[in-house]
């Protein structure tokens, strides 16, 4: 790949993403494009890189942004996030002052579904009729992401990343013939995936039907932005989140807005985020 190309190609991507490519990492782009040669009949990845940027709006600049999309995650990422959700922030939900409505949760980088579906079984295991009253919105970037999630069918290696198997046998169903797991009809009815950009200032408007959440998981996405654009995201969030709501970002991922504020909530140990 030639260095203009590498160049318009990150900036584009920043753009349409928020994603950063670091300036030594020319190779992560030349191989998570490669496959997609055969796919839109390029000769090479100067001329894909040329057609995207003939029409920024077409099929393969969005399989472009797709492919540099980060889609790997398992279910119960790091634990103490489900166990907080579970011991502290549902109970406290549950005996509120606004409990004749749903419960709105909201897995704002849900990939390929794990996180999304591993909240749904941690409110069930938590809440009675949670599959009543709690409601879970999943996005993500990624198109491809979001359909596979959609599914809710997953391969015997990915529920063993995570998945006790206990919660295994009580909310999936083993598929032998298609060698998949898929996901329990309950479990399911309480999740909706859909497409969203993080970096759009029209996010809010995107989910606001699905809103106000009192919980949003954004974990193991804001060290992929810039910190100008961290700070965006963040607000954007909060724009849909309801009065005191909680925020569990990744560990090492601290929410700073520009005009969001935010107070530190710990369990054990861990930090979480509560809306101020």
């Amino acid at each position: 790949m030639r260095d203009t190309e590498f160049h318009w190609f990150r900036d584009f991507l920043q753009r349409k993403s928020g994603i950063v490519i670091q300036q030594d990492k020319k190779y992560l782009i030349q191989t998570r494009l490669q496959p997609l040669l055969k796919t839109h009949a390029a000769s090479d990845i100067n001329t894909l890189i040329y057609r995207i940027r003939q029409q920024e709006s077409s099929a393969v600049a969005e399989a472009a942004v797709d492919a540099m999309t980060t889609n790997e995650t398992l279910f119960f990422r790091d634990q103490y996030p489900y166990e907080a959700l579970e011991t502290l922030i549902l109970p406290e939900l549950t005996h509120g002052k606004h409990r004749l409505s749903p419960i709105r949760i909201w897995s704002a980088a849900a990939s390929r579904g794990q996180e999304a579906y591993s909240i749904a079984i941690a409110a069930s295991e938590s809440i009675p009729q949670a599959h009543k009253r709690v409601k879970i919105l999943g996005t993500d970037l990624s198109q491809e992401a979001i359909c596979y999630a959609k599914k809710g069918e997953y391969s015997q290696m990915e529920v063993q990343r995570g998945m006790p198997v206990t919660r295994l046998v009580r909310f999936f169903n083993q598929d032998e013939q298609k060698e998949v797991w898929s996901i329990s009809s309950d479990i399911k009815s309480m999740v909706q995936f859909q497409t969203a950009n993080l970096v759009d200032d029209l996010l809010p408007s995107q989910v606001r039907r699905f809103g106000p959440f009192d919980i949003v998981f954004l974990r193991n996405v804001l060290i992929y932005f810039t910190m100008e654009e961290r700070k965006k995201v963040i607000d954007r969030v909060a724009k849909t989140m309801s009065p005191d709501g909680y925020l569990i970002t990744g560990a090492a991922e601290l929410p700073s807005g520009n005009q969001s504020k935010w107070k530190p909530v710990l369990f054990k140990g861990k930090r979480l985020w509560q809306l101020a």
